[in-house]
């Protein structure tokens, strides 16, 4: 079945009564490709694009709201840096103006670029069901690879960001879109100093480097507190070898990218 709700309230009751039985649908760039493959199978699709206000971008004082329906070739005409540039490297020109923010933090795959970009930013996630709202942070929605905390009849609404960050990205890769990164890594500095950082392709979900991070809360960024905290980040990776590169390769290169980030944001 095709279901077309023109409410978030609509979206929700179906979602509530079909649970895993249903979809939701946006862009489906991924949803189509794990299809075509044979690696997704759907019953219902619950197609969200008459919703109005989940593709926004709104500004409530120093936070910056996102809209789960809010296109990548929409961020990155946006002032975050590290939003942007994590946007830009996603597929090609088609696949950003079709894919969304929550369809990528709902595959929940290790190589999200930008969800690891919005792990650096610090970034909150409103979730929804029939039962209410809650609010978690989005280092803590992934589980695993493909699998989130979301329960089977809730949906994720919008993330929520501070616009006062001043934030970089890097990606190691064949290219520098439209192939799967090698290695990825975000940071940001709050203007009170607090230091957020995220890596990609080094685990088995987008992880935050809560090591590092701490470390540099404490000694600030200096040469050494920031050779410390990229040894910190390699520490806290604990990625795979694949045909891509090897387990070593990137353990290192989180050292390198941490470094290279940090030293960038002073």
């Amino acid at each position: 079945m095709f279901y077309r709700p023109e409410s978030i309230d609509e979206a929700l009751a179906l979602k509530s009564r079909l649970g895993a039985h249903g979809t939701f649908l946006a862009g489906g760039t991924d949803l189509v490709v794990g299809i075509r493959k044979e690696k997704t199978r759907v019953e219902h699709f619950i197609d969200l694009t008459r919703i109005a206000g989940l593709d926004g971008v709104y500004r409530d004082r120093d936070r910056l709201r996102i809209g789960a329906l809010c296109t990548h070739a929409a961020l990155e005409r946006e002032a975050i840096t590290a939003l942007a540039d994590a946007c830009e490297t996603v597929g090609g020109p088609q696949i950003r103006n079709l894919g969304t923010i929550g369809g990528q933090l709902g595959t929940a795959s290790p190589a999200g670029d930008v969800s690891v970009a919005l792990i650096a930013l610090d970034a909150d996630c409103e979730i929804a069901s029939v039962r209410g709202t809650r609010t978690i942070a989005l280092a803590d929605l992934f589980v695993g690879p493909g699998r989130t905390v979301l329960s089977p009849d809730e949906m994720l609404l919008s993330v929520s960001i501070a616009a006062d960050r001043k934030s970089a990205f890097y990606k190691i890769g064949k290219r520098d879109a439209v192939a799967i990164s090698l290695v990825m890594a975000a940071a940001s500095v709050a203007p009170d100093g607090a230091v957020s950082i995220g890596l990609g392709c080094v685990a088995p979900v987008p992880l935050r480097a809560r090591l590092a991070e701490a470390h540099v809360r404490e000694h600030g960024l200096s040469d050494d507190a920031i050779e410390r905290a990229a040894e910190l980040a390699m520490s806290e990776a604990s990625p795979i070898s694949d045909h891509r590169g090897s387990a070593e390769y990137r353990r290192a290169m989180c050292a390198t990218l941490v470094r290279r980030l940090l030293r960038g944001l002073r």
